[in-house]
């Protein structure tokens, strides 16, 4: 199963806008692998007009990423992307150690353009983790590496962990459930090609990668957890919430995975361990990786729960919603409900017709079987303790997106609802297999549809540009 789908959205990879078609070279447009490159002290060719490298800048290892700024790394106009949203700040240069965001520098410290570029720093402002998991992988291979083929990977082989945790939750929590699932309601077909996860995992880019590794690295989570595998468990956990740190509010689904799996005792180099030493088990490798996020924000922006945000080089509508509120606020719990849940598609009288809103589409738009988690709000049983915890994950992982200052924009649907993915599709499961046969395949379909319809308006350069 991981090799068809991994098939599929290589293909969908190769073909999409980031990808080899018409031009047989894969651009870089990733940021997390622009700041391993930083991290590995990778020189910069300087190519010229002719299209020959005409110098080489030298690059010692770094945590900043301002040599590649300075020096334009892009060569390919769809390596653009590549360079904004950079987190850029400036010395105060009084002896206090303040840091200003690059934009306010000019106006705060009284800079001219030329001062400003020549003091300014920059660094990729986002969590890590993609950056943690790039970085062995890009050492191995270098140029061969593009994150739109790992991408890929990554999806395939979440919606095959996905199939198998699916199936062993519904027998968990629905007395053999899975039995039912079949066809249309097989697992793989609602996670692998009737979700957002279809336009997400061919892409690479700097956002949707990140979603990729936090919602593969928590489906992985849950299903080591399942299987009594409390170290690796951890250290997948540590990966997605590095990567995109809500993640860190499914621990309630977690927890109770591992709790209840190891209450009896895990075997462990001939030994019993229970659920105290699994959880401390689970706990290490995230302690340590979140450890080393957090130092890596204090080194860089002076506090370690700052990731750059407030720094980065944002359009000034966003910029001003940051003054004026903050990056989390309930100002912002309105506008976000409406583009996450019940935004309708944009009409459009030419092809392709229907698309999402640059700024979101609402999930019962997007993946209508996703209301059938409504179907699991009640559960009894021997399973309602995990249910439950699903929900308190759910919830929990959805609250940040909720008070964001951003929508997420541009994007087909609600990309942070892609944090909580394989908890959307555990309860939906439930749902649907609670729902009338006839009904569940009914919202499968439309999800399939939907998202289908999603690929084809991306693949065809028709999407976004038609509704910027």
């Amino acid at each position: 199963m991981w090799v068809i789908f991994a098939g599929l959205y290589m293909a969908l990879a190769a073909l999409g806008p980031n990808g080899v078609v018409p031009v047989p070279v894969w651009p870089r447009i990733n940021q997390h692998q622009l700041q391993v490159r930083a991290w590995l002290g990778e020189d910069i060719e300087v190519v010229g007009a002719s299209g020959e490298v005409g110098r080489v800048v030298e690059v010692r290892p770094r945590l900043d990423v301002t040599p590649y700024l300075r020096d334009r790394v892009v060569g390919d106009p769809r390596e653009a992307a590549l360079l904004g949203n950079l987190a850029c700040v400036v010395p105060a240069g009084d002896g206090s150690g303040r840091l200003i965001p690059a934009q306010q520098a000019a106006q705060r410290l009284g800079l001219s353009q030329e001062q400003l570029l020549d003091r300014m720093v920059c660094h990729v402002g986002f969590p890590p983790g993609p950056a943690f998991l790039l970085l062995p992988i890009h050492a191995a291979l270098r140029g061969l590496l593009a994150t739109q083929w790992l991408s890929a990977l990554l999806g395939g082989l979440a919606v095959a962990v996905m199939d198998r945790l699916l199936r062993l939750w519904l027998d968990e929590v629905a007395g053999g459930g899975s039995r039912a699932m079949t066809g249309v309601l097989s697992p793989s077909v609602l996670a692998g090609i009737g979700t957002l996860w279809l336009w997400a995992a061919p892409d690479g880019g700097t956002w949707l990668f990140a979603h990729v590794v936090a919602a593969s690295g928590l489906a992985v989570a849950l299903l080591l957890a399942w299987h009594g595998r409390p170290f690796a468990c951890g250290l997948a956990f540590a990966l997605a919430i590095t990567a995109r740190p809500p993640v860190l509010l499914a621990l309630p689904l977690l927890a109770a995975l591992v709790v209840g799996r190891m209450a009896r005792g895990v075997r462990r180099r001939g030994r019993r361990t229970g659920a105290p030493g699994a959880l401390a088990l689970t706990a290490l490798p995230v302690l340590v990786l979140g450890g080393v996020a957090l130092a890596l924000n204090e080194v860089r922006f002076g506090s370690p729960f700052d990731f750059g945000y407030a720094a980065m080089i944002t359009p000034p509508q966003l910029a001003q919603r940051l003054a004026e509120h903050g990056q989390f606020s309930l100002d912002y719990l309105g506008r976000n409900l409406r583009f996450l849940f019940v935004q309708p598609p944009r009409l459009l009288a030419q092809f392709p017709f229907a698309v999402s809103d640059p700024q979101g589409m609402g999930v019962l738009f997007v993946t209508p079987a996703f209301a059938a988690v409504l179907a699991a709000a009640r559960s009894a049983g021997r399973g309602r303790r995990l249910v439950a915890a699903a929900w308190a994950s759910l919830i929990a992982v959805t609250v940040p997106a909720l008070l964001y200052f951003n929508t997420g924009w541009v994007q087909w649907g609600g990309r942070f609802l892609l944090d909580g993915w394989p908890l959307w599709l555990l309860l939906a499961a439930i749902g649907l297999q609670r729902l009338d046969r006839r009904l569940a395949v009914a919202l499968v379909l439309l999800s399939v549809a939907s998202n289908l319809w999603a690929v084809v308006a991306t693949l065809s350069r028709a999407w976004p540009g038609c509704v910027m």
